[in-house]
């Protein structure tokens, strides 16, 4: 089980901003909390990955609350001087591409929806195993899914990005 989804968890961590080093120790919690879970062993095996995604989902949360509580400080000072640079150079009308853009707009959607996004689109999940993933009922995820991709299509032909 390692040696097949270590590479998919790592990939799950690195698109979500965790820095290469720190998402391999995310990987590994990942496992141990799998390892030393009671559900380990009545999992079926076609929902593996997904019951896998599912505690790397918890594990990264963890890892965002500490980082949070140890950076604060840090954070509120990288924001000021964003701003304060942004103030001073603003930006240029066609920097961004269609890729940023898209990317902007997903930031743009809420937590759940970003989430059950990037799940499909960027970590090739079905709908059931996202489903598992969050422990929500597939029927909410179809919805959500099909709003957010609505929401997203409309934003991009607004933008004269799509038709």
């Amino acid at each position: 089980m390692f040696r097949r989804e270590a590479g998919g968890l790592l990939g799950f961590f690195i698109k979500r901003d965790v820095p290469a080093e720190d998402a391999a120790d995310l990987v590994s919690d990942t496992f141990l909390a799998a390892w030393r879970s009671s559900r380990t062993s009545t999992v079926p095996p076609d929902l593996i990955r997904a019951w896998l995604f599912g505690i790397a989902r918890k594990t990264l949360s963890r890892y965002r609350r500490g980082r949070s509580r140890r950076s604060a400080l840090g954070d509120r000072l990288r924001a000021t001087l964003a701003a304060d640079s942004a103030i001073q150079q603003p930006a240029g009308s066609g920097d961004h591409d269609l890729h940023d853009h898209v990317r902007a707009l997903i930031a743009c959607l809420p937590e759940i929806d970003r989430e059950i996004v990037r799940l499909v689109y960027w970590d090739g999940f079905t709908q059931e195993e996202v489903a598992t993933i969050l422990g929500k009922p597939a029927t909410a995820i179809r919805a959500r899914l099909s709003r957010a991709r609505k929401l997203l299509r409309d934003q991009l032909a607004e933008s004269g990005d799509v038709e």
